[in-house]
């Protein structure tokens, strides 16, 4: 089989077909809604501290089920567990919608209903990483990677845009109901799923026994012992880049919103255009070592980024390094479904986004505290540079470069 069947069989099977039909449309919604929350919650009080405790309380209620999730999800039927998460969601955006609509949405009620849809994220995130390979064959696994890659950045583009145009249009009732509405399209679209049975028995679930497997497998396996490495590496680079980069795009290029957001949808579409070279060449030899390299370059060019002074350089930039990021990303996740045991999947995807998220708050406080003493670009271009560092500390380990 060639590259560019494989490149085009994902999608020609009815269950991927499916999955991502139902994945695109809700990650568009939801990216809609992520992109005012903040903003709403603002202008229900007036106070900057009211988007800080509505993103916060999210942010502290994924966190708090991530790692359940990936027990359950490799005990429970996956499928089922997306269908729960969906409907949880479901209800409360839809709950959300309803009470805004009638104009009775307080910072209490937006907290409390921001926080559910964070907890059932918390379950959907492992449950949709470890169905993949459940509906695709093996050898269709990294098309399959490239596309659920392509549509996140497309997304990650897109959302925004809707949700800023819906909520200046048509107010924040209309963006929550779009968003339920894809919430349900997806519900369908899960409960249509016919996913491979799995192999082997079913072992009951017991969450902090798996849970504490879980951490145990990651800390065995060469390749998943970068994971901790990983979340470092952005606890110093991302938390501060995105903390401080409305400062730079001001003192670099003295612009505002309409500078930052084209270097950000730079970003999107090189990481789009990286999903899609990653459904072209799928590597298949020393693909660790690709990984590593990429995200080390990834690096490296964002503290360029942060360093220059011209802005259509910058963008140029911004998009090579979302270029390189996108298709590490779809490498890294095809890795994973090879190397990784298949009863193991959801919890180490977890164990993935936990170290990830549970990290991320403290790169914001750090990039706002050193922020405080040093210029932007210097802060930002050393996150970045250490990084870089750890990523590429990772090449030096031969049990990593020798993993194909």
């Amino acid at each position: 089989m060639t590259v560019m069947t494989e490149r085009r069989s994902a999608l020609r099977l009815r269950d991927f077909r499916l999955l991502i039909a139902g994945q695109f449309l809700s990650m568009i919604t939801y990216g809609a809604y992520l992109a005012v929350l903040s903003w709403y919650a603002y202008q229900l009080t007036g106070s900057p501290g009211a988007s800080g405790l509505v993103l916060g309380a999210a942010a502290v209620s994924e966190v708090t089920t991530l790692l359940l999730g990936g027990a359950l999800a490799d005990r429970w039927d996956r499928r089922s567990m997306m269908v729960v998460a969906d409907a949880g969601r479901l209800v409360a955006v839809g709950a959300l919608a309803v009470i805004t609509a009638a104009g009775h949405t307080d910072l209490m009620v937006l907290t409390v209903c921001a926080s559910l849809v964070s907890l059932f994220d918390g379950l959907f995130y492992p449950a949709l990483g470890g169905i993949v390979p459940a509906t695709v064959p093996a050898e269709l696994i990294g098309s399959a990677n490239a596309t659920l890659g392509f549509v996140r950045s497309v997304s990650a583009i897109a959302g925004p845009a809707l949700g800023g145009a819906v909520y200046a249009s048509a107010g924040m009732a209309t963006v929550l109901a779009l968003t339920a509405f894809a919430f349900l399209v997806a519900l369908g679209t899960a409960l249509a799923l016919r996913p491979l049975p799995r192999e082997g028995p079913q072992v009951r679930s017991r969450p902090l026994r798996d849970i504490g497997e879980g951490a145990r497998y990651v800390l065995s396996v060469p390749l998943l012992v970068s994971i901790p490495v990983a979340a470092v590496a952005l606890l110093l680079s991302e938390g501060p880049t995105q903390t401080l980069l409305p400062r730079l795009v001001e003192e670099h290029f003295g612009g505002g919103a309409g500078t930052l957001s084209l270097l950000t949808t730079a970003y999107g579409a090189g990481a789009a255009a990286g999903a899609l070279l990653y459904a072209r060449l799928m590597p298949r030899r020393r693909r660790a070592v690709i990984v590593y390299t990429l995200w080390t370059t990834a690096h490296i060019l964002c503290a360029a980024m942060a360093l220059t002074t011209w802005l259509p350089g910058a963008v140029a930039l911004a998009a090579v390094r979302g270029m390189c990021g996108g298709l590490g990303f779809a490498l890294w996740e095809t890795l994973l479904m090879h190397v990784v045991a298949p009863d193991k999947l959801s919890r180490v995807y977890s164990v993935n986004l936990f170290g990830t998220k549970a990290l991320m708050p403290v790169g914001f406080a750090l990039g706002g505290w050193l922020g405080a003493y040093l210029p932007a670009a210097t802060v930002i271009a050393c996150g970045q540079l250490a990084g870089a560092a750890l990523m590429a500390s990772l090449l030096l380990v031969r049990r990593i470069r020798a993993v194909q």
